[in-house]
């Protein structure tokens, strides 16, 4: 059956390859030019709407500040001229691409800025009309720096009235905003378009016209700006073959211009333009419906967007034109024209055309190869179960997917590789993922064995899980830590933590190992505040769902602790257990078991506090001797991140604590008595607080297991325990424990 399978696929493979061969030798000469074209015409057209939404949104953009400034002519009227240069300036900071906005009143006042070629404001006042004479008006200019700052100031005679100009009294015969034709601009000579719109009082009588200059110079700036194909080249046409805007870099024949006066500012034609091809380019667009010229071709539409575009062809070159009509809110018969020679168009399809017939004639050479190699895919089943067992070496289990195939032993291997990735995946809830990793890529056997390695340590456990245990049943104190430790272990997972165990309701997690971390003290300490932060918001939640004299869950208490530990397999060969000992690590859970002799709910160590002292406030709690006598452990409450400030009255106590504790370490009993005894005043349930104060009281500057009631026992192991010391005992007081001490 394999073998006629094979067959059949050999033989199918070689038919297939003949006649793909042969379409695409007949077919890709004849289609690849029209391709081509069609594919250059859609870009074109979109390069061309491009143009023509900019130029629409500058259109906007004038006819926008023209109806605004009308609004607020009408509120405040001409008097106030400087409040009008301000707003005029700014408009044009805004949009650069305006020439010029001014207001003009029905007595021929004239407030206008200008920002091409020079920052300008110009005010033109008349005054009343003498009996019998003209009517005196005068004129301030001021030219200004980019930061609108005056910087000369001319004054003299106003020769110019805007009510003269075709803009005013087009806009004052008509309603709303007008466009004016395409005119001489008397400022600095070159053409342009105005939006001019008449602003009334409601009795009719004419408040003022507020005027917005576009120049054609910005139009074809734009145009110079755009990235056609080689040798392109885009025009805007106006009526009458008017050149609106061309590229700067285009040459006109000599004698053409711009030169003109009044509202004809003698705009050069098409035929003006010294380039034949742009010529017959356009004449042929303009003539798709009469005869056309000698040797231009029938309208074309692309296959794609149905985009019609015109080829033309000027001494044996042929030209792609396309062309666009703006909407009548730009202009009256305004449209764009972009036109590209064909061979910068169809280098691309030439050089495909001839890639595609080396390669077909590469194929038909060599199809007995290509058939051999092909025939390889029926290994490709194979190749994917290799795949998958790399990924399972690598605990890449979410990318592990089925194999389908028609063989049964293909079936049978997928079958296994599948059931086994599912159990190796259900084996991370058990053990860390990159112990597991380590594990299976280093080929070896498991045996115990372990290393020295600086670690973050970070235990979690409640603080006061027995009551809880009186109160409810089994399976719903089961629920609620099961909800409570899958909180935790997706924070600490998440700030790339690894979980070591669970010691009954307990966490102990770490940072260093398997992997070591730069920063892993404030990964822990970020950890550590998320779920303390997490945990406030499952206790709100479940204060809704409680029943009836249902006890909450007790809160969790936290250390973070950082020091050198032994970490890695340890265990029997039997049966072995990927975690960290040592003394530190049992520091830190002493550290963890701290909190409820201080009533806080994170108390880290001297050591943690060194590393994240600048992004974390702490409060320095205490000063404790280990009972190695080598030196003395201070912890510290970890309260929050310093980017969310404390409120000051908390800072202040923080600081007062700080201050009594280092009295008391220094035995200055009264100065700390009369720091903590405020601070217990003002806020009783601070443990700590009342803690010190019970130090005042028995004159003992450090604290020591037995001196401050019940549960003390907890805090035996590194902590060294011994009678209550005199009242001159100071730190550096090694006295021996009596024999009343406490054992442990």
């Amino acid at each position: 059956m394999i073998r006629s399978y094979k067959v059949a696929f050999v033989a199918l493979f070689v038919g297939l390859l003949g006649v793909t061969v042969f379409a695409v030798s007949v077919n890709t000469y004849r289609h690849a030019t029209r391709v081509a074209l069609d594919l250059s015409a859609d870009i074109l057209s979109e390069m061309s709407a491009k143009v023509i939404a900019e130029t629409s949104q500058l259109f906007e953009a004038a006819r926008d500040v023209a109806e605004i400034n009308a609004l607020i002519l009408d509120e405040r009227g001409l008097d106030d001229h400087q409040a009008l240069f301000r707003l005029f300036g700014r408009q044009l900071t805004l949009m650069p691409q305006l020439e010029s906005i001014y207001v003009a009143g029905p007595e021929g006042d004239f407030i206008q800025v200008r920002s091409s070629p020079q920052s300008m404001t110009r005010l033109i006042r008349r005054g009343a009309r003498e009996e019998g004479g003209a009517q005196s008006a005068t004129e301030r200019l001021i030219y200004r720096d980019p930061d609108f700052v005056p910087i000369a100031r001319i004054n003299g005679e106003a020769n110019y009235d805007p009510r003269r100009r075709d803009w005013y009294r087009q806009a004052v015969a008509a309603q709303g905003l007008q466009w004016s034709p395409v005119y001489q601009f008397a400022d600095d000579g070159g053409p342009g378009i105005t939006a001019a719109v008449a602003v009334r009082q409601q009795d009719g009588s004419l408040v003022g016209v507020v005027g917005v200059d576009i120049s054609l110079t910005s139009l074809s700036r734009l145009l110079s700006e755009q990235r056609i194909a080689r040798g392109g080249i885009a025009l805007i046409v106006g009526a009458d073959r008017q050149l609106i805007a061309f590229p700067q870099s285009l040459q006109l024949r000599q004698g053409a211009g711009r030169a003109g006066t009044g509202v004809d500012p003698g705009l050069p034609r098409v035929d003006d333009l010294g380039t034949a091809w742009l010529v017959e380019a356009y004449q042929q667009g303009a003539d798709l419906q009469g005869v056309s010229l000698q040797g231009a071709e029938s309208p074309r539409i692309s296959a794609i967007n149905r985009v019609e575009y015109s080829l033309s062809q000027t001494d044996g070159q042929r030209y792609l034109a396309q062309r666009q009509a703006f909407s009548s809110a730009v202009g009256d018969d305004w449209e764009l024209m972009i036109v590209v020679p064909e061979a910068s168009l169809l280098e691309a399809a030439r050089r495909l055309f001839s890639e595609a017939a080396a390669i077909s004639l590469i194929l038909l050479l060599a199809a007995a190869i290509a058939v051999s190699f092909l025939a390889l895919r029926l290994f490709q089943p194979l190749k994917r179960l290799v795949l998958n067992t790399e990924l399972i070496r690598e605990f890449r289990f979410a990318d592990v997917k089925r194999v389908p195939s028609r063989f049964a032993e293909i079936k049978a291997m997928d079958e296994a590789l599948w059931k086994m990735s599912q159990g190796l995946r259900s084996l991370e809830k058990f053990v860390p993922i990159d112990v597991g990793r380590r594990l299976i890529q280093s080929g070896k056997r498991a045996e115990p064995e372990a290393e020295v390695r600086e670690l973050t340590l970070l235990f979690t456990g409640a603080s006061d899980l027995a009551s809880l245990c009186e109160a409810l049943p089994p399976a719903r104190i089961t629920e609620l830590l099961a909800r409570q430790l899958d909180l935790f272990t997706n924070t600490i997972l998440r700030h790339k933590g690894t979980i070591d165990n669970f010691l009954g309701e307990s966490i102990l997690a770490f940072w260093g190992a398997p992997v070591a971390v730069e920063d892993s003290v404030e990964r822990a300490c970020r950890a550590v505040l998320a779920c303390r932060d997490a945990e406030t918001a499952l206790h709100a939640d479940w204060a809704k769902s409680l029943a009836p004299g249902e006890p909450a869950p007790p809160l969790n208490l936290f250390s973070v602790h950082h020091g050198r530990a032994i970490v890695g397999a340890i265990g029997s060969r039997q049966r072995m257990s990927w975690t960290a000992i040592g003394d530190n690590v049992a520091l830190g859970w002493d550290l963890h078991q701290l909190n409820r002799r201080y009533g806080t709910r994170i108390i880290i160590s001297g050591e943690t506090r060194q590393q994240i002292a600048d992004h974390y406030w702490t409060r320095r709690l205490d000063v404790l001797p280990l009972s190695s006598g080598a030196r003395k452990l201070e912890v510290f409450e970890l309260i929050d991140r310093r980017d969310r400030m404390l409120p000051p009255e908390r800072l202040e106590a923080i600081a007062r604590y700080e201050e009594g504790l280092e009295a008391l370490l220094e035995a200055d009993w009264a100065r700390a008595e009369a720091i903590f005894q405020p601070l217990a005043d003002r806020d009783p349930s601070d443990i700590a607080v009342a803690l010190m104060l019970s130090r005042c009281g028995t004159r003992d500057a450090c604290f020591w297991p037995g001196l401050a009631g019940p549960r003390d026992d907890m805090l035996e192991g590194p902590f060294v325990a011994r009678p209550v010391a005199s009242p001159g005992l100071s730190l550096e007081t090694n006295a021996a424990p009596s024999a009343h001490a406490p054992k442990g």
